[in-house]
């Protein structure tokens, strides 16, 4: 299933660009800044070969409605794959920007890798509307020098462990739902306002009750078969229907 959700998100990544995404190729080097390219900086030592880095990004993803989008639709997530060799693929699906990045700098996504640590800076740059939006981020990093690796990105509070010696493949999400609209993805998505079942997901999903407003969820007959397993439970409500419900903790 990870892999499946990873091979679609690249596919629609590199099949669906539009005008509005961006793309940039980083050569990282050391302590080096105000390069067009937006060199990384790398502080590790006894480095032959730097790691490289391209970056780019959605726009804003309010009116998609790919199988992907839907699927995290109400989440934010981080995304990767190691193929073991040094090369890293990362996405960061849903991250939550201004709907207006400064028009000269436009959304901007560095990377640093120093001491085994891999910092995402990414920035709206102030941008200029009074709205906020989800967009979709991506990375692919080469010449990564194996072993393990703690990502650290904002919003996330902890670090993501990765070991890039393997093969591996994994996705980490923090809970959305209540933050509409900036993660409602298309009108009866996970994570859109709704009055009855008939507005979520065409019918095939539920409205949870929030503190007196309404959210689309998944309908589900075990725990998994909702999106994401470890931030939902699969629960049966007053009328014996099945739903998603956000874990305590994730919210």
């Amino acid at each position: 299933m990870k892999k499946l959700i990873g091979i679609l998100f690249f596919a629609t990544m590199i099949l669906g660009g539009c005008d509005d995404d961006e793309s940039n190729t980083n050569n990282t080097t050391n302590n080096t800044t105000n390069n067009t390219t937006n060199n990384t900086t790398n502080n590790s030592t006894n480095n032959t070969t730097l790691p490289e880095y391209t970056y780019e990004h959605t726009g804003c993803k309010d009116q998609l409605k790919s199988l992907s989008d839907y699927e995290f639709s109400g989440f934010e997530c981080i995304w990767y794959s190691s193929d073991g060799e040094g090369n890293l693929e990362l996405a960061h699906i849903n991250a939550v920007f201004n709907c207006c990045p400064d028009e000269t700098l436009g959304l901007t996504g560095e990377i640093t890798v120093d001491n085994g640590t891999i910092t995402l800076a990414e920035s709206d740059n102030e941008g200029m509307c009074d709205c906020l939006c989800p967009y979709d981020l991506t990375y692919s990093i080469t010449n990564l020098e194996t072993g393990s690796y703690e990502l650290v990105v904002n919003p996330f509070e902890g670090a993501i462990e990765i070991d890039t010696s393997t093969v591996t493949e994994d996705i980490v999400c923090i809970d959305r739902l209540t933050e509409y609209p900036s993660t409602c993805l298309s009108q009866g998505a996970r994570g859109c306002y709704c009055e009855t079942e008939e507005g979520c997901m065409a019918g095939d999903g539920y409205c949870l009750d929030v503190e007196g407003s309404g959210y689309c969820v998944n309908s589900c007959d075990t725990t998994d078969d909702c999106p994401v397993p470890e931030l939902e439970e699969c629960i049966e409500d007053a009328n014996m229907i099945k739903y998603c419900s956000p874990v305590a903790s994730a919210q």
